[in-house]
């Protein structure tokens, strides 16, 4: 029988929330078992759109024929004047509290940044209206999105972590998402996104020092019995500068590389673990460079009649570098109680979540 112990240590580090990725290469084998982020909190329509004065209620027949599910509709006046639009914000800001002054359109790469989709339809309806069927027959459990970059006259199409419900896909107009979350807001969509785009964007000689437009665009998707994608048109589009400061990309910057040495982190750990990566590496576009060992504590799993300790277990991220991005991948560090308080060193799990990274946050 076990049971499981959390042995708090301090964290000498802000951890950048969401910092994980999925997305083509390596990750797509791994899109169906991946973590997912917490769904945004649920938001409700404050308001539905007025009827035209001399329509009448839709009949039942004409409903059915239409081949679309009630969703929530327009929610505001801010919903209202950006329907189809992300607009973007400096602020984690739910539905009835984003106001016109709340919108921003230029940031420095590293400060908060966080933003809103704004859609006319929810996302089943908007995927089966793209492809001339009933919203009934899309696999509303599937849906995931691609979110689209424009920097430099190159374009990156990058994959969100999947997040929410059947519900949530058939009626949601509007959702909110982040690209960098300083860790006081709550966790929501989008910063495995913005790091993928970081990573390929920087390798591309696109996101050097100093100012750019950068456009961003929202596709939803599902998957099919066939293994295919099922998409729609462009639900969303909107823009923003970004400065990026000289010396953004560098280890220790947590704002955009993610976790440094956690509470449980040491040396030791870090090589031993970088080692076992190097031994069972099956990425051929990737070659392991560095480990960092982000867990703020050691779970330490007892026995449950004696109280003896088991096993202990960490978080560690594997850092890798390929030709055109680079990658961070989050594992578990198990090792085993060898008796008199020591533990003997462990394996790495094969289970892990994918993410990127800019590489030069590998330096």
């Amino acid at each position: 029988m076990r049971k499981v112990w959390i042995a708090a240590l301090t964290l000498g580090c802000t951890a950048l929330a969401g910092t994980e990725a999925a997305g083509q290469d390596p990750f797509k084998r791994l899109r169906d078992v991946i973590g997912k982020p917490a769904a945004p909190t649920r938001e409700r329509p404050t308001r539905r759109p007025l009827p035209q004065p001399a329509v009448g209620p839709a009949p039942a027949s004409s409903l059915q024929s239409s081949g679309s599910i009630p969703d929530q509709g327009v929610h505001n006046a801010v919903h209202a004047a950006h329907q189809s639009q992300i607009v973007f914000t400096r602020r984690d800001l739910g539905i009835s509290a984003i106001t016109e002054s709340d919108i921003a359109t230029d940031f420095t790469l590293g400060e908060p940044m966080f933003f809103r989709v704004f859609t006319e339809k929810s996302a089943v309806n908007a995927i089966a209206a793209a492809n001339s069927m009933g919203a009934r027959e899309v696999y509303a459990d599937g849906v995931h999105y691609i979110a689209r970059f424009t920097v430099g006259g190159q374009t990156f199409d990058t994959d969100i972590f999947p997040w929410g419900n059947r519900k949530d896909h058939e009626t949601w107009t509007t959702w909110r998402g982040q690209f960098v979350n300083p860790g006081n807001a709550q966790l929501t969509p989008g910063t495995d996104a913005f790091l993928e785009l970081l990573s390929r964007a920087t390798m591309a000689g696109v996101l050097n020092p100093g100012t750019h437009t950068v456009t961003m665009e929202v596709i939803p998707q599902t998957n099919t019995e066939a293994q295919t994608k099922l998409k729609a048109d462009v639900v969303a589009k909107g823009s923003f500068t970004l400065r990026v400061p000289p010396g953004i990309f560098k280890a220790g910057n947590t704002a955009v590389c993610g976790a440094g040495r956690g509470g449980a982190g040491t040396a030791a750990t870090e090589a031993r673990a970088l080692s076992e990566a190097k031994r069972y590496w099956d990425w051929p576009d990737l070659t392991p460079v560095k480990a960092v060992a982000v867990g703020r504590e050691w779970k330490i799993t007892v026995n449950e009649l004696t109280s003896v300790p088991i096993e202990r277990a960490t978080d560690v991220t594997i850092m890798s570098r390929g030709a055109k991005y680079c990658a961070a991948h989050r594992h578990t560090v198990t090792e085993a109680y060898a008796g008199g308080g020591t533990y003997a060193p462990g394996g790495l799990s094969v289970n892990f979540t994918p993410g990127y990274i800019p590489c030069g946050c590998l330096d």
